[in-house]
């Protein structure tokens, strides 16, 4: 298990990155979205410099609001081209997966309909972005239709998408996480981490909600050991920190059989 951190989108990029390997995490969650952090905006040299100093490894998360499932056709295209502008950059700092997320139509469309119009948009992308040796990976939200149904949906159109957990979303669908890895087995690659009260995406520490973490962490590494992102929202980053120490001593915990 390896414990990461996302960079703020609207601040300089190498301070967060710095941030992040100076308070002892062990990868970056690199959120590529306006206005700070995008490939054009990075001075490329001087990035993969401060993560070699502090031994970071990368993945990549691109923004949730990307019209991957738009009934536009001409907005599908754009977002599948914004994000294939990211995978040379990509391939460039050695990060191997991406993550996007689910996009639904409103809601004078049915959730096939929906289904349909991110396969034809992530097709594309999932083909791409194995060109340059970097996986695809699906976020579910927390919406009406982010169901592991529609999510099985999704991966049986798409047998190379890998799925990404996010625990917030599935704390507000009802979703234990031992049910993504029972229906997904094997395809689980990465897991965004922070808490809420169970009614909406609040981006808690751990511990400020109600996801209850002792009866899940144990569910997580039974059948997991990859990497997990802190995404906690707080200008107060030491509760960032404090989140962090909680959820490495959850693990050893859950490895020791200790409740």
């Amino acid at each position: 298990m390896m414990i990461g951190c996302p960079n703020h989108p609207r601040r300089d990029l190498l301070d967060e990155v710095r941030w992040i390997g100076e308070n002892g995490f062990g990868f970056v969650d690199l959120f590529l979205e306006p206005d700070r952090a995008l490939p054009e905006r990075t001075d490329v040299a001087e990035l993969k410099r401060i993560l070699a100093g502090h031994r970071l490894s990368l993945v990549s998360h691109t923004a949730w609001y990307l019209p991957f499932g738009s009934p536009y056709p001409e907005l599908r295209e754009t977002a599948v081209k914004i994000v294939r502008g990211y995978l040379p950059f990509l391939q460039e700092l050695g990060a191997t997966a991406v993550t996007v997320h689910a996009s639904w139509a409103s809601g004078l469309f049915e959730d096939l309909e929906c289904v349909g119009f991110q396969l034809l948009a992530l097709e594309e992308l999932v083909r791409e972005a194995s060109r340059f040796g970097v996986r695809v990976l699906y976020e579910p939200l927390d919406t009406h239709r982010d169901t592991l149904e529609n999510l099985g949906r999704i991966r049986a159109g798409l047998p190379d998408l890998r799925v990404h957990i996010d625990m917030g979303h599935a704390h507000v669908r009802g979703i234990p996480p031992e049910a993504f890895f029972r229906t997904f087995p094997g395809k689980v690659e990465h897991i965004h981490v922070h808490d809420n009260l169970g009614r909406e995406d609040l981006h808690l520490p751990i511990g400020a909600g109600t996801i209850p973490w002792k009866e899940y962490i144990p569910q997580i590494r039974r059948s997991y050991d990859g990497t997990l992102s802190l995404e906690i929202f707080s200008p107060d980053r030491e509760y960032l920190l404090i989140s962090k120490r909680k959820l490495e001593r959850y693990w050893q915990e859950a490895g020791s059989g200790t409740r």
